[in-house]
């Protein structure tokens, strides 16, 4: 009767390391299952990305009204109907104008100072040439350095709509480079007060 029970449990044992051993091969199969499919899935997904984001496919159109003056960018202190620092809200979707061949894109601008001009609303549309058409396939470089968040002293004119317009394209955006410190294509760097000053001996 011994030898029976020994057996016995002998085979039970026997049993339960097989059914152990098969419950680890399901959870090892399962994780292996679930780590090759992400990694699977970003196989598919960053190329993907990659192709919407990349310039593939698009053509490429010449901007000839960026054609622009060499101009001192003191003399913009003078020249500009409005001189703000604003903060880039929103970078809108560009447009392509067909018939002229050429394509702009709106962007939402917070002035957080009005140093000349008048201006009351909270934001501001700025109208830049170039940008993307994703549905016309069209691109042409951006007449300026705008990245949501970031600052810059902007000298601006305005047009009949009510879209207001870089002075002389990106050689009349200062970006700024350190707190309250903004720098022109030249790689002068001008303070607020500095800004005042120049602004006062323009209408000087």
């Amino acid at each position: 009767m011994k030898n029976d029970r020994d057996f016995l449990a002998g085979v039970y044992s026997k049993a339960e390391e097989l059914r152990l051993q098969n419950n680890i091969n399901k959870t090892t199969i399962k994780r292996s299952y679930y780590k090759y499919s992400s990694i699977a899935a970003l196989i598919i997904i960053i190329p993907m990305l990659y192709f919407l984001n990349s310039s593939i496919g698009y053509r490429e159109i010449p901007q000839t009204n960026m054609i622009r003056t060499f101009r001192e960018p003191s003399s913009y202190f003078s020249e500009a109907d409005f001189i703000i620092v604003g903060e880039t809200k929103e970078i809108g979707k560009s447009t392509y104008i067909e018939d002229e061949n050429y394509i702009y894109t709106d962007i939402t601008i917070s002035p957080d100072e009005v140093f000349l001009g008048d201006i009351e609303e909270q934001e501001i549309i700025l109208r830049v040439n170039g940008g993307r058409d994703k549905k016309e396939k069209v691109q042409s470089p951006l007449d300026g350095e705008f990245d949501k968040g970031k600052r810059s002293l902007l000298f601006l004119v305005k047009s009949d709509e009510d879209v207001y317009h870089l002075l002389n394209g990106k050689d009349s955006q200062f970006t700024e480079v350190e707190d309250n410190i903004f720098i022109d294509k030249l790689g002068n760097k001008y303070n607020l007060q500095e800004v005042k000053d120049n602004i006062r001996i323009g209408e000087d």
